[in-house]
C-alpha cells in the first residue's frame, strides 16, 4: 500500500481532506507546540534571512516559523497542489511568508540561497530521504542550518491493553501511511554522508491524552481499510467514536517520539 503522503493529490477527495484536516490540528495540538517550539529556539536567523520550509503541507508549521522570525522570509514548498492552496488560503496577513508548489527532491532555487532549511515530518514519507537532504543542504549558504524533525513511527501506539481497537488504528496507520517507520534512527548516518556537522539530536515524546490530536490515525486508517472492503463504515465510525468517548473521559492514550536534528553546513 502506498503512502498517501507521498503523493497526495492522487488520493480520494476525502483522503486529501481527513490529511489537511490532520496536518492542521497536529500544528495546533498543545502536545506538538513544544516539539516545533523546541527546535525554533535554538535558531539564529540573520533579519533578512531565508528560511525554507520543505514539504510544507497546509502550512501550519510554516505559519508559526513566519510569525517567531519576522524579520525573515519564509518560504513554503509543498509538492501538493491542494495542500499548497489550503496553505495559500490560511496564509492570513504575513508579508514575510510565502507558499508554493515544489518538490524536495528537485527545488527551484539557487544554490546557497537558505539560512535555514527545514524538513518537518517529511522524511519518513519518501522512498529515498537523502535525495530531499542532499537537495536541502545544497540550497543552504555556508553555515546555513538543517532542521529535520520527524516521528519514530516504529514506537506508535494507541493502545492501553492488547487487541485495542484504536491500538489498531495506529498500527494501520503506520502500515498504511508511513513509507519508513523506522527513519529516525538513520538521520545520523544519512546527515554523516553529506559533509554536514551535527550539533543537535534529541527525542521528545508527544503523549496525546485529550482533544482531536490522534483522531487522524483513526480516520486515516478507518477511511483506507473500508475503501479497500477489508472493514464496513459502521466499524469505521465506530473507532471515531470510540476515540471521542476516551477523549471526553479522560482516558485517551497516544505515544509518538519525535527525533529533532539540526546540522551546520560549513
Amino acid at each position: 500500500m502506498a503512502d498517501p503522503f507521498e503523493n497526495v493529490d492522487a488520493a480520494s477527495a476525502q483522503m486529501i481532506e481527513i490529511i489537511a484536516t490532520g496536518l492542521e490540528t497536529r500544528a495546533e495540538d498543545p502536545s506538538m507546540l513544544p516539539v516545533i517550539d523546541a527546535y525554533l529556539e535554538m535558531l539564529g536567523v540573520r533579519d533578512g534571512g531565508l528560511i525554507v520550509d520543505i514539504g510544507s503541507g497546509t502550512g501550519g508549521v510554516t505559519r508559526r516559523i513566519a510569525d517567531r522570525f519576522p524579520a525573515a522570509s519564509v518560504v513554503g514548498l509543498e509538492p501538493s497542489d491542494a495542500l499548497t492552496t489550503k496553505a495559500k488560503d490560511l496564509a492570513g496577513d504575513r508579508p514575510n511568508l510565502s507558499f508554493a508548489v515544489g518538490d524536495g527532491a528537485a527545488l527551484d532555487l539557487e544554490m546557497g540561497c537558505a539560512d535555514v532549511a527545514i524538513l518537518h515530518t517529511v522524511l519518513s514519507h519518501v522512498k529515498t530521504p537523502e535525495t530531499l537532504i542532499a537537495e536541502a543542504v545544497r540550497i543552504l549558504r555556508r553555515g546555513g542550518t538543517l532542521v529535520i524533525c520527524d516521528a519514530d513511527f516504529s514506537k506508535a501506539t494507541m493502545g492501553v491493553v492488547p487487541g485495542d481497537p484504536l491500538g489498531s488504528c495506529a498500527d494501520a496507520f503506520v502500515s498504511g501511511a508511513v513509507t519508513d517507520a523506522w527513519l529516525t534512527g538513520k538521520l545520523k548516518p544519512l546527515i554523516n554522508e553529506t559533509g554536514l556537522s551535527v550539533e543537535h539530536f534529541s527525542v521528545m515524546n508527544r503523549v496525546v491524552i485529550s482533544g482531536m490530536g490522534a483522531m487522524t490515525w483513526v480516520r486515516m486508517s478507518g477511511a483506507r481499510l473500508v475503501a479497500e472492503g477489508i472493514i464496513g463504515q459502521p466499524l469505521a465510525d465506530a473507532l471515531e467514536a470510540e476515540y471521542i468517548r476516551r477523549a471526553d473521559a479522560g482516558l485517551l492514550f497516544s505515544f509518538l517520539p519525535f527525533v529533532t536534528l539540526i546540522a551546520k553546513k560549513p
